[in-house]
């Protein structure tokens, strides 16, 4: 009986952890988008590179942390996005990189929310990313305001709003 008790509580201890859902982000087909609200401009930004840890069973301990290359932005016009990486707007010469590292994780596995500090242009400002889980993919939305980072777009701040959407597909591990 004994025997049958420690089998019982070791699996009890040991089940849970097998069920862990860590997974890894596949970089090469994570996607970046973005839209300039006011002038409804898009486009993208890749070049991503991963560097947290994500369990989807675990959201509280999970860390969501990387970057994009600033020189890979690009609206599908080669002079506008000549002239947003200048030294006018994004600067990517000097600030190459966009930059976000998670504070907290909270929500369930399917819906849940990451907040953090996005670094555009070394400056540093919170963010609050909205993600769902999709079949083999996690999804995320934001909004930012480009005047917050030094990039004035507009001399209006209002008309800064940029809608942020990054598709991170994943394996399990």
């Amino acid at each position: 009986m004994r025997r049958l008790l420690l089998a019982y509580f070791t699996l009890l201890c040991v089940l849970p952890s097998l069920h862990a859902q860590s997974i890894s982000i596949i970089e090469l087909e994570a996607e970046i988008q973005f839209l300039f609200v006011d002038d409804d401009v898009d486009g993208t930004l890749s070049n991503f590179k991963f560097s947290g840890a994500i369990n989807l069973d675990d959201l509280a301990n999970s860390d969501f942390s990387g970057s994009v290359a600033m020189e890979t932005l690009d609206t599908d016009n080669w002079f506008r996005d000549r002239h947003l990486r200048s030294k006018k707007y994004f600067n990517n010469k000097v600030y190459p990189l966009l930059t976000f590292k998670s504070t907290s994780v909270s929500g369930t596995g399917s819906e849940f929310l990451i907040r953090g500090n996005l670094t555009i242009k070394g400056i540093s400002r919170p963010v609050t990313f909205n993600f769902r889980k999709l079949p083999g993919k996690l999804q995320g939305t934001t909004q930012i305001n480009t005047s917050q980072y030094d990039i004035m777009i507009h001399d209006d701040t209002s008309r800064n709003l940029v809608e942020v959407t990054i598709t991170l597909p994943y394996t399990t591990l």
